[in-house]
């Protein structure tokens, strides 16, 4: 769902978010710090390049994030179900989320002094791991939730329930319950298909599954998704969003919805989902082959 921001007279409150300890965040911060401050729609309010202050009530409009997509989706968690509309500068390789450089940045901040943009809300993933023993932690996500393999690096096996009806039994790597935005990471490079960031579906796809039988599934957003640990030796670990990480043991049980808060990306005009699938991920390009 796009939401159409509405022309106001009062500047837009900015600030400056990203990772000090990362390359180039300190400089490139200090750049984008003048262009908004120079900016006449624009008031900078803050700058932070810390990694673990609280962003659940940042006095701002929009958040400019500087780094890459990780930096994207940790913003994204501390931000928790308080979140501003975040505008990603990519200064890592891939920047899918963050999918303006810094000099693009300097040549669109007009439109964005000008209102000339829309907010997309995506879709969230609320993830919730409880032992055998009763005790429960919830993760946010904004990409997925993998249950996969642990050293000693056995074949695992997982039970896939949806609203408490028993699908499938997974015997293999292990296995990606992944958002819409979650489509085109690791669900993608372990085959799995890739929805439109304004969907509301979950997919589901395994991890080097031990048959030629099972594919990717497709469904509502709506239903709850409970992953469980099978087997005798089940060895295993949960990562949300490839960041955070908790071990697994038979009996655990791995609980997973649609976030109640969806997370507000800025999207300047001309921005595409298909260029940015083509431009970012090589799309419907003819291979090139160097011999």
């Amino acid at each position: 769902m796009q939401t159409k921001i509405k022309s106001q007279e009062s500047k837009i409150r900015v600030v400056v978010l990203g990772n000090a300890t990362k390359p180039r965040v300190g400089e490139e911060s200090g750049n984008l710090a003048r262009l908004i401050a120079d900016s006449p729609g624009l008031s900078l309010v803050a700058v932070d390049l810390s990694a673990d202050s609280d962003l659940r009530d940042l006095p701002a409009d929009v958040a400019v994030v500087l780094g890459g997509d990780g930096t994207v989706l940790h913003t994204a968690r501390r931000m928790e179900d308080r979140p501003i509309p975040v505008l990603g500068v990519n200064l890592g390789r891939l920047g899918f989320l963050a999918d303006l450089t810094p000099g693009d940045f300097a040549n669109r901040v007009g439109d964005l002094a000008d209102r000339r943009y829309t907010v997309e809300n995506l879709m969230t993933i609320a993830c919730v791991h409880t032992t055998a023993a009763g005790e429960s932690r919830e993760m946010r996500g904004l990409n997925d939730a993998v249950l996969r393999a642990a050293p000693p690096f056995h074949l695992v096996e997982i039970g896939l329930s949806i609203d408490g009806e028993s699908v499938m039994t997974y015997r293999g790597d292990g296995l990606i319950i992944a958002s819409p935005v979650g489509s085109t990471a690791h669900s993608l490079s372990a085959g799995g298909p890739i929805l439109p960031q304004s969907a509301h579906m979950f997919v589901v796809t395994p991890l080097c599954a031990h048959t030629l039988t099972q594919r990717p599934l497709v469904d509502s957003a709506h239903k709850h998704y409970e992953i469980t640990l099978l087997g005798d030796d089940p060895s295993s670990i949960l990562v949300v969003d490839g960041q955070v990480q908790a071990p697994l043991a038979r009996g655990d049980r791995v609980s997973i919805r649609r976030g109640r808060t969806p997370f507000p990306m800025v999207r300047l005009p001309g921005h595409s989902f298909y260029r940015t699938l083509r431009d970012k991920l090589g799309w419907g390009t003819t291979p090139i082959f160097d011999f």
